[in-house]
């Protein structure tokens, strides 16, 4: 087991948390342009499932449902739409700029166009792919939380309670996978796909919940490296394949799919605790956690500009190209992208968060 340094529990925790998001961003990132970067810890075998195995964990349980489902509403869905309508707009001046397949942001009308998002699980608006998990997300933290604080009130045993909950993730994603997953692979139903990614998220966010409280005694260096290894092999008999969590394609079937995303969830919070208690703080890894919804959601749009930059430079054609399946790849350039695609969107972030924040203390000084 790892040795603890001086960092007091309750920092340690939050510090680890902070490097856990950013390196699930690091293999978001990875995920959405070609390499080779991690062969074994392939990113679309678990970078979705940790992050609703996060928001399990990171669950503080002292609002009541309601004001819990007030709160995540409040702070997610301002947030989807702005960042739909910003990056949707910016997509169709590219598009009518440069020629590059950006998809359809925007319909007829409002209603339409939110239709349209839906029932294309936001990839029409091709440089906001992660709106289908902002958007999923809302209903498994509500959701998930009712069943929680449901059970609670039944249960007194502890034990008995985390049993009960674990049993449900259980239930949760097998029917998820076992069920509706190929249902919705033979008949394309949209609704079928979206109740698929919540109650798979579900199912992650509920058990980061059981485990929270446990989860950093476990991280241990020897079930890493032997989790590694299964993973490896796993991976070379073509047993872990990948996980398609946005379009609820899971070819590895449940077992496997399961497997595959607790070893990398596992490896993700070993190697963050590791760091944590190894060195001094990483000021930029933190901030990167820290600002991860934003990189999310801009990625893309940075890996477009660079692009654009590269054709401009005369070293790329952008000639039918398309925002997510095409970018400029030399041995070079994937570290380029992937570093600006962490940066760019944290320093907006930042300073948009400074922008607010003064003037809010306007706002507040002119009212006092």
């Amino acid at each position: 087991m790892m040795e603890k340094n001086s960092f007091p529990i309750s920092h340690e925790h939050s510090l680890t948390m902070d490097y856990v998001k950013a390196f699930g961003m690091i293999f978001v990132l990875v995920g959405h342009i070609n390499n080779d970067i991690f062969n074994v810890y392939y990113a679309y075998l678990f970078h979705m499932p940790l992050f609703f195995f996060i928001g399990g964990v990171l669950y503080k349980d002292t609002r009541c449902i309601t004001n819990f489902t007030a709160h995540v509403i409040k702070k997610q869905l301002p947030y989807l739409i702005v960042t739909y309508l910003i990056i949707g707009s910016i997509a169709l001046l590219i598009n009518v700029r440069y020629g590059i397949h950006t998809g359809d942001a925007f319909s007829t009308g409002l209603y339409e166009t939110v239709k349209l998002a839906i029932k294309s699980n936001f990839h029409n608006n091709k440089m906001f792919l992660t709106g289908w998990f902002l958007f999923a997300y809302i209903f498994v933290s509500f959701l998930s939380v009712i069943i929680i604080k449901s059970i609670k009130r039944v249960v007194v045993s502890n034990a008995l309670l985390l049993s009960v909950l674990v049993a449900i993730s259980v239930l949760l994603i097998t029917v998820s996978i076992t069920y509706l997953s190929p249902q919705y692979i033979l008949v394309k139903d949209y609704k079928l796909n979206f109740i698929c990614q919540v109650l798979t998220g579900m199912s992650f966010y509920i058990f980061g919940y059981v485990i929270r409280n446990q989860i950093y005694n476990l991280l241990n260096f020897y079930v890493f490296i032997l989790l590694t290894v299964i993973l490896y092999v796993s991976k070379s008999y073509g047993f872990s394949t990948q996980t398609i969590m946005s379009w609820s394609y899971y070819p590895d079937g449940l077992i496997m799919s399961v497997i595959n995303a607790l070893i990398g969830i596992y490896a993700v919070f070993f190697i963050s605790l590791l760091i944590t208690r190894g060195m001094k703080e990483i000021k930029l890894l933190k901030m990167i956690g820290q600002n991860s919804r934003a990189i999310m959601a801009y990625h893309l749009l940075v890996y477009v500009i660079l692009d654009i930059i590269a054709s401009i430079l005369g070293d790329y054609s952008l000639s039918g190209t398309d925002v997510y399946d095409n970018h400029f790849i030399t041995k070079w350039s994937v570290p380029v992208y992937i570093a600006l695609g962490l940066l760019l969107p944290l320093i907006f972030s930042i300073l948009k968060q400074k922008v607010i924040g003064k003037i809010k203390f306007k706002r507040d000084f002119r009212i006092n």
